[in-house]
């Protein structure tokens, strides 16, 4: 029965995440609607808008995601004139990404409205309620780290 329990409660632990993930998602494409782009190129825009000109490989670390993926992405973001591909003046096999000037203020724009408008929606809570569900994100997240580790050593 205590199997049958905590399967239940890992289910609806999942289906939480779940929800909070889809409803972050909704927000951020209602926010960035008038420019027609993708949760995964809304994610490329907001790296590119902290860190500035990057190549894919540094793109795609910090997102956690391959290289043809962000490679995709890109080719999308180019399309639409939003990024631009440049060679780099030292090394000509070299590629950097970056915002292309005139979506840079519109691009930072968004992200702070969708900033803004989660602390708009977390200053209800409480100090106490803010700490417990940070620590509650951040141990969860170790314990999938560790599950992750330990599958690999497995492998090795």
């Amino acid at each position: 029965m205590v199997l049958l329990e905590e399967s239940s409660r890992i289910e609806e632990m999942l289906t939480a995440i779940k929800r909070i993930v889809s409803l972050i998602k909704q927000n951020f494409e209602r926010d960035f609607k008038k420019m027609h782009v993708t949760q995964s190129q809304i994610l490329v825009m907001r790296v590119l808008n902290q860190y500035g000109d990057m190549k894919i490989s540094d793109i795609s670390r910090e997102l956690d995601l391959s290289n043809s993926t962000v490679s995709g992405i890109i080719d999308r973001l180019v399309e639409k004139k939003i990024v631009k591909r440049k060679r780099s003046e030292e090394d000509r096999r070299i590629v950097m990404i970056s915002l292309a000037e005139e979506y840079r203020q519109p691009v930072k724009k968004q992200l702070n409205a969708f900033a803004n408008k989660m602390r708009r929606a977390l200053s209800t809570t409480t100090e106490e309620d803010l700490d417990s569900i940070m620590q509650g994100l951040e141990k969860l997240e170790r314990i999938l780290e560790e599950s992750q580790e330990y599958k690999e050593r497995g492998r090795s």
